[in-house]
C-alpha cells in the first residue's frame, strides 16, 4: 500500500514538473496573468456604471440581494477561471499528447489512465490559484472588489464543487478522445455551461425554461454559494442544501466521469484510433 502511493505521488510529482516546465517557457503566460482581469472586466465595469444610479444598481439588488454588481463579475471571472482550467487541463491535454504523439507510449505505462490524466492538471490548478489571488488583489484597488473574512468556508463549497468537475472534465476528455479535436469540444462546453450556471449574469433573469437547465447543472451553486459567502448576495436555497447538491454532484460526476472515459478508451484501443490525430 505505502509503495502503491509513494508510486502515484512520484507520478504527480513528474506531471507537475513537466507541465510547470512548459508554463514558464512562455513568459507571457505569467505577465498576462496582470492583465487578463483587466482586460475581461473593464468594459463589465463602464457598463455597470451607465446603469447606476446614484452608485446603486435596483434592478441588479432585486435579483441578487445587493447592489454589488463589480463583486458578482469578479467571483464569477475567479470561478469561471477553475472551471476553464478543468475542462482545458484535462481534455487539451489529451490533444497535446495526440499532437506530440507519446499519448500511447505514456498510457502503456503500468499506471492508471485516470491518475495520468488528473496528475496532469494538478500544476493547472496551483496556477490557477495564483492568478485567482492576483485578479482579486488587482481588482481590489482597480475597482474596489472587497469580500468578507469567510475565505475558508468558500473554500470548503469550493472543492466539492472542483471535484466533481473533475468528473464532467473526464467526460469532456473522452469525446476528445472519440472526436480527435479538443477547441471545438471545450470552447462550446465551457461557453454552455457558463452561460447556463449564471457566471456574469444572475440566472433569475433567463427565461422559466433555461433557469431549469440551470438549476440542474452542479456548477451553478458553486457561483451561488461563492457569491453568497464572499459578497452577501442571496443564494437561490439554502447554503446547507446547496453544500449537499455540491458533495452529492461530487460522487455522482467522479464516478460517471470515470465509467465514459474509460469505456471510451476501450472503444479507442479496441479500434487501435488512441493516439490517432
Amino acid at each position: 500500500m505505502k509503495e502503491k502511493i509513494l508510486n502515484k505521488l512520484n507520478i504527480y510529482r513528474a506531471r507537475f514538473l513537466i507541465s510547470m516546465k512548459i508554463y514558464f517557457r512562455y513568459p507571457m503566460n505569467v505577465i498576462l496573468t496582470f492583465f487578463e482581469p483587466l482586460i475581461w472586466l473593464t468594459p463589465f465595469y463602464f457598463m455597470g456604471k451607465s446603469f447606476s444610479v446614484d452608485g446603486k444598481m435596483t434592478g441588479f439588488q432585486q435579483y441578487t440581494g445587493n447592489s454589488d454588481f463589480m463583486g458578482f463579475l469578479v467571483v464569477g471571472y475567479i470561478i469561471s477561471a477553475y472551471v476553464s482550467t478543468v475542462f482545458w487541463a484535462l481534455g487539451f491535454s489529451l490533444k497535446e499528447e495526440m499532437r506530440q504523439g507519446v499519448l500511447e507510449s505514456n498510457w502503456s505505462a503500468p499506471v492508471s489512465r485516470i491518475t495520468l490524466l488528473v496528475s496532469k492538471s494538478v500544476f493547472y490548478f496551483c496556477a490557477t490559484t495564483v492568478e485567482v489571488i492576483i485578479t482579486g488583489i488587482v481588482c481590489h484597488f482597480v475597482f474596489g472588489f472587497t469580500i468578507n473574512g469567510q475565505i475558508l468556508k468558500a473554500i470548503l463549497f469550493l472543492i466539492p464543487g472542483i471535484i466533481g468537475m473533475m468528473g464532467l472534465g473526464m467526460i469532456i476528455a473522452g469525446l476528445v478522445l472519440i472526436a480527435k479535436d479538443a477547441n471545438p469540444i471545450i470552447d462550446l462546453t465551457n461557453s454552455a455551461i457558463m452561460g447556463f450556471s449564471g457566471s456574469f449574469f444572475p440566472i433569475k433573469v433567463m427565461p422559466r425554461g433555461f433557469i431549469f437547465v440551470s438549476l440542474i447543472i452542479p456548477i451553478t451553486y458553486i457561483y451561488d454559494s461563492t457569491r453568497a459567502i464572499l459578497i452577501n448576495q442571496k443564494p437561490i436555497f439554502n447554503l446547507r442544501k446547496e453544500f449537499i447538491i455540491l458533495c452529492v454532484a461530487m460522487i455522482v460526476l467522479c464516478i460517471l466521469g470515470n465509467f465514459i472515459f474509460m469505456k471510451i478508451d476501450k472503444k479507442c484501443r479496441s479500434k487501435g484510433i488512441l493516439g490517432t490525430h
